[in-house]
């Protein structure tokens, strides 16, 4: 019996083959972008330590796994404003500019969201499963998975993400930069159907570098959307 429980620790806690960590990563990335060509509304709600608050919204345009747009919706200070992210490439595109400005995924949009977590939908694009061990999570049953960033230019050298065993929904997320320093954790609170499909609609961002504040990014009004190819480029930003 030593021998059997043992030899089950072992295995949990072994490197997952390419395949498995993969599938379950597709599994989780459906809850987060099901369709191919998409907009959503993204709602950020920032707290500090005193309560205090703001908000903001966007609107996200999708097509594939690595091309997006996020439209600054409101306050009206911020409109005219857009985001481009092109795999791990991002530009911002500010009316009174002449082009568009190269900038980092990594740069904070608002509160503890940055760029790449409202433009970004989809570990798969950016990460490669490296191993796996199961834990008791809020008393659900989970899968804990190391991920590897594919490219040093992603936001996040190495994630650590709780995915629920029994449905593969996300529950929780470690991030960290290429240090090693864990800088954010995010709590995936809220599922909701949108377009006949289940997927995320509420998450929470703490921010581990400075306790006490958070973020809440709330999803809604997923919809099909045809974006044809030519508003991904950075000669279109601002002109469709």
């Amino acid at each position: 019996m030593k021998r059997l429980l043992a030899a089950a620790v072992l295995a949990a806690a072994l490197p997952l083959h390419g395949e498995d960590g993969a599938a379950i990563l597709a599994r989780v990335d459906q809850y987060r972008s099901p369709l191919e060509s998409f907009s959503v509304d993204v709602d950020l709600t920032t707290y500090a330590p005193d309560n205090r608050s703001e908000s903001s919204k966007y609107r996200v345009y999708g097509k594939g796994t690595d091309r997006s747009i996020v439209e600054f919706v409101a306050p009206a200070t911020e409109k005219g404003k857009f985001l481009l992210m092109l795999r791990d490439a991002m530009w911002i595109y500010i009316p009174s500019a002449s082009k568009p400005i190269r900038i980092s995924p990594l740069q904070r949009l608002m509160g503890q969201a940055s760029n790449g977590d409202v433009a970004r939908t989809s570990f798969s694009v950016d990460y490669n499963a490296t191993g796996a061990t199961e834990e008791e999570w809020e008393g659900k049953h989970a899968w804990v998975l190391e991920l590897a960033a594919k490219d040093p230019a992603v936001a996040y050298a190495r994630v650590k993400l709780w995915v629920d065993r029994k449905n593969h929904e996300p529950l929780r997320a470690d991030f960290y930069v290429v240090s090693g320093k864990l800088v954010k954790r995010a709590f995936y609170r809220d599922f909701s159907v949108m377009s006949g499909r289940r997927v995320v609609s509420g998450i929470e961002i703490d921010d581990l570098l400075r306790p006490g504040n958070r973020t809440i990014m709330h999803y809604a009004n997923l919809v099909a959307r045809d974006n044809p190819d030519k508003m991904f480029t950075k000669d279109s930003l601002g002109k469709w």
